[in-house]
């Protein structure tokens, strides 16, 4: 991590703690399928980060921190994300969801059944971007 990383303002912390968060799931079976790296471009370029962080950040995710959003809209956001890594290559595995459970509660939820994850599944499998999901549920 470079010696600029301890200068950034707390929200490109938290957007660089929540792309590591996905990283962490798509990493979590030990294989990175093309739909999960397709997925992780995505949303890194959504989050603003440059190519170099988004690579800097799948190399060692284990060198970045979680910074949970305060807001509760942000906070739904990000598990939206999360849950669309988890089902992206069209089978949840048993490690993705131990996973996510861990994130859940570090993001600020106290337990994933605080996530109406079938619901969230289901509209992501109707193919509803996170603005809708997120108006529809929130």
């Amino acid at each position: 991590m470079s010696i600029v990383n301890l200068f950034e303002h707390g929200e490109r912390k938290q957007d660089k703690g929540h792309f590591r968060n996905l990283v962490m799931i798509a990493n979590s079976d030990g294989n990175l399928s093309a739909s999960e790296e397709r997925l992780l471009d995505v949303i890194g370029q959504e989050l603003g980060l440059t190519a170099e962080q988004v690579e800097d950040i799948k190399e060692s995710p284990e060198d970045y921190a979680v910074h949970p959003p305060s807001d509760r809209t942000e906070r739904f956001e990000q598990m939206v994300n999360l849950i669309q890594m988890v089902q992206v290559d069209g089978k949840v595995e048993e490690d993705e969801m131990k996973i996510l459970k861990k994130i859940a509660v570090a993001i600020g939820y106290n337990d994933l059944d605080d996530v109406d994850v079938e619901s969230i599944v289901a509209l992501i499998v109707r193919g509803e971007d996170v603005d809708v999901i997120i108006d529809e549920l929130l």
